[in-house]
């Protein structure tokens, strides 16, 4: 028994056996078969195969009491689990499917579909993303049932902040789609489909009765509605302050500055921005040590630490990042309060199990997997670093102590999934863990006088300053921040498993698998990703939606040629989502040059991020006219990363090592039709005898004055111009170029009906094979000397 006000510095539990944790495991392993039952008779067939074997084991003449009842233990929670996702994920997920085909089609199709909005709105007008889950579907007039997750595109001027928010249930209009396929082939794939509703605008969203999660949105609604409005206190207060405040303890991302999100992003310190697990361990600590210098232990501390845990969750919304880890620090403070501390891994174990119970969807969720990883971090390896830190001051070396085991814990998968290599974050860590958790204490106070309709200038010079030094200390790590190719999902898997057996495994056995783990993590976050073709080159076009991304490589170079957008020309993160994981999966950590063909959004937006997050060598553009200023923004980025930026003329050429890429044309007059379109910068790119012509959107106007200056090449392969649409690609254009294949880049169902029928009968009867991103997604040539293999990525 715990006495009141005794043992002030006592572990958070006894060391001892954690039979949650094995149930958790298990559980999980559970869930994820039954969640794929419904794909075929495989799955389902290997988990029941899986239940017998174990049950026999367990009921078996001869076997040894506690064999059996470990695999009886073990039966029980995977049963568990399997049922928890065969109702529960492949159920829905087979009633959605059998609802979507119901769907008659074609894109002027209005859908009208009814559920609860589960997350922030994020962006700003016209083009504002949330996210649903769907509970009903209108099918010809009659309510059907649709349980699925859609993800909603609101167009227009009117914020749909204005009409719902974050748990509220809501009726919305617009065309529904299916989702394609993932930026990313590491991604793995779901067991459900996902969905995606372009809503025109705001008003085609109507709010119908709330939910308990709106219930409890209404701290978080009611906090955020009594800051300043935006622009009331000047630009400095909505970046410095307004923005970061929401962010950090509200979990809304879409007020902050996109040039901090980017420096924050590049050094590896996102996490401290917003809403996360480590701010709710960091407010708790605050509370802990406050209590602590004002006397208060034992039983009365850990309520209070609990009362400020739910709050903290509650104030930020539910978010689920705040909410897993809530969860967690409920379960060890009530073990506590019940005088029955329990290990950590005890504890970690019955919080998933609670977590996965009501959600067991969160195990295919990142966000959850790196919450866990972090947690177990700090379990596992907080006391072994502290004590090899100073004594003095304990808040400050804890503090680092645990953060530096939060990142031990989660390095291999934010290498897996976001390519990156934090080396900064570890060596600004003593800095930045305090300066967050001052931040947070700032920021609760800030809340509080806001509330009470107080402005206190001092503290908001104050919390202003800390997110200026915070974003100070991004800059400086993003210079030791690297972006690596996708390491294989196993190797990630072992760094893991071997970590994990350096905190859990007999003693004589932790030093040689820590060893090892950082011996491979190592390797993984330092090897060179494939090379390209040593003789001739490929060429990719990657599936960016309705845009143009083109992918050159040879031996250890690559060229990108455009960068794909949707037509929002504040979408500048498109790239960073959608083109960068496609380039770091293919092992291209650098370019030695980037092209935009012409000042179009569908071309320009996705290099932003490129040039910001790569190193690359130079930026080339047509010779155009500017259009939304597009170049001169993308020249200054390019001059502030070192890359050299150039208007390519016709005529100009660039030479590698038996590789060359000739300009055909480029800007020239402004012509009526297509202006902009048709002063797209051509060319050709050749290397062994192979070659390819890349068009951009260039029309029917340039096609005829390259026919009229003979500057049409004979090609193997053909970018085929302006997405395939009808005023291109003329008969006579595709005479000369007698390409043996063509490729079209566009959207699918987009809304311009590319590519143009009369665009694929004219390649038709010129009897050119095309092969189009929509239907297949990512699409390679491999051009060798003497022959050409084809790959595509396929569209489910």
């Amino acid at each position: 028994m715990i006495r009141e006000g005794a043992g002030r510095d006592r572990p958070l539990g006894p060391r001892g056996d954690a039979p949650a944790a094995k149930a958790a495991m298990a559980f999980v392993a559970g869930i994820w078969l039954g969640a794929w039952s419904e794909a075929g008779a495989t799955s389902a067939a290997l988990a029941a195969g899986c239940c017998a074997a174990l049950l026999a084991l367990a009921v078996g003449k001869g076997a040894p009491k506690r064999a059996a009842s470990r695999a009886a233990f073990a039966v029980l929670w995977t049963a568990l689990g399997f049922w928890a996702g065969a109702t529960r994920l492949a159920e829905p997920a087979r009633t959605a499917r059998e609802t979507w085909r119901l769907l008659p089609a074609g894109r002027d199709r209005a859908d009208r579909i009814e559920g609860v909005l589960t997350d922030f709105w994020t962006g700003l007008p016209p083009r504002v993303h949330g996210r649903m889950r769907a509970e009903r579907l209108e099918v010809g007039g009659a309510w059907r049932p649709f349980p699925a997750d859609v993800f909603l595109f609101v167009s227009g001027e009117a914020p749909p902040e204005n009409v719902a928010g974050r748990g509220d249930r809501v009726i919305a209009v617009g065309h529904l789609a299916a989702e394609g396929p993932s930026p990313s082939m590491r991604d793995l794939e779901l067991p459900w489909p996902g969905y995606r509703l372009s809503i025109k605008s705001a008003l085609r969203i109507e709010s119908a009765r709330p939910t308990p999660l709106s219930v409890l949105m209404l701290p978080n609604r009611w906090l955020s509605g009594r800051l300043p409005a935006p622009g009331t206190r000047g630009a400095g207060f909505d970046r410095d302050v307004r923005g970061p405040l929401v962010a950090l303890l509200l979990g809304r991302t879409s007020e902050l500055d996109r040039g901090m999100v980017a420096r924050y992003r590049r050094g590896g310190l996102y996490h401290l921005l917003v809403v996360s697990g480590l701010h709710v361990a960091l407010a708790a600590g605050l509370v802990l040590w406050t209590l602590r210098c004002l006397g208060v232990f034992g039983k009365k501390r850990d309520a209070l630490v609990l009362s400020a845990v739910l709050l903290f969750v509650l104030v930020a919304g539910a978010n689920p990042p705040a909410v897993r880890a809530g969860i967690v620090g409920a379960v060890l403070l009530a073990a506590r309060l019940l005088e029955r501390p329990i290990p950590p891994l005890q504890t970690i174990g019955l919080s998933a199990l609670v977590l996965f119970a009501a959600a067991p969807a969160q195990i295919f969720s990142i966000g959850t997997v790196l919450t866990f990883a972090a947690v177990l971090g700090i379990a596992l390896f907080t006391v072994p670093i502290r004590a090899r830190l100073p004594a003095r001051p304990a808040f400050l070396f804890t503090g680092l102590a645990a953060a530096l085991a939060a990142q031990a814990g989660t390095a291999p998968i934010l290498l897996w999934r976001f390519n990156v290599v934090s080396a900064g974050a570890w060596l600004t860590a003593p800095l930045s863990i305090p300066l967050s958790s001052a931040m947070i204490a700032a920021g609760g106070l800030l809340l509080a006088f806001f509330a009470a309709g107080v402005y206190p200038a001092p503290l908001v010079f104050l919390f202003a300053a800390g997110s200026r030094i915070l974003e100070f200390l991004a800059e400086r790590a993003s210079g030791i921040a690297y972006l690596r190719p996708t390491p294989p999902l196993v190797a990630v898997l072992a760094v893991s498993l071997l970590t994990l057996l350096g905190a859990t495994a007999a003693r004589r056995l932790r030093v040689p698998s820590l060893a090892a783990a950082a011996l491979l993590f190592l390797f993984l976050a330092f090897r060179r990703g494939p090379a390209g073709p040593s003789r001739g080159f490929s060429l990719e076009a990657l599936d960016v939606g309705q845009g143009d991304a083109i992918l050159l490589r040879w031996d250890r170079r690559a060229i990108l040629v455009d960068g794909g957008g949707p037509f929002d020309l504040d979408a500048r993160d498109f790239g960073r989502t959608r083109l960068l994981p496609k380039l770091l999966d293919r092992g291209v950590t650098r370019l030695d040059a980037a092209i935009l063909t012409h000042p179009h959004p569908d071309h320009a937006l996705g290099l932003f991020a490129v040039l910001e997050e790569l190193p690359v060598a130079a930026f080339w553009r047509g010779a155009g006219e500017d259009e939304n200023n597009l170049y001169r923004d993308l020249e200054r980025i390019a001059l502030e990363r070192g890359a050299r930026p150039a208007a390519l003329l016709p005529g100009r050429a660039a030479v590698w090592p038996r590789a060359r890429l000739t300009i055909l044309s480029s800007g020239g007059p402004r012509r009526k039709t297509d202006a902009t379109n048709n002063q797209s910068l051509v060319a050709l790119f050749e290397r062994d005898g192979r070659r390819a012509l890349l068009t951009g959107d260039a029309g029917a106007a340039a096609e005829s004055e390259l026919l009229r200056l003979a500057r049409v090449p004979a090609a193997d392969i053909l970018k085929v111009g302006h997405h395939g649409s009808r005023g291109s690609t003329t008969p006579e254009f595709l005479a000369a170029a007698s390409p043996r294949a063509a490729v079209i880049s566009c959207g699918r169902e987009n809304r311009f009906g590319h590519p143009a029928p009369e665009t694929l009968r004219a390649l038709g009867e010129a009897r050119v094979p095309v092969f189009r991103t929509d239907l297949r997604s990512d699409t390679r040539f491999d051009l060798f000397p003497g022959s050409t293999r084809l790959w595509w990525r396929g569209v489910p």
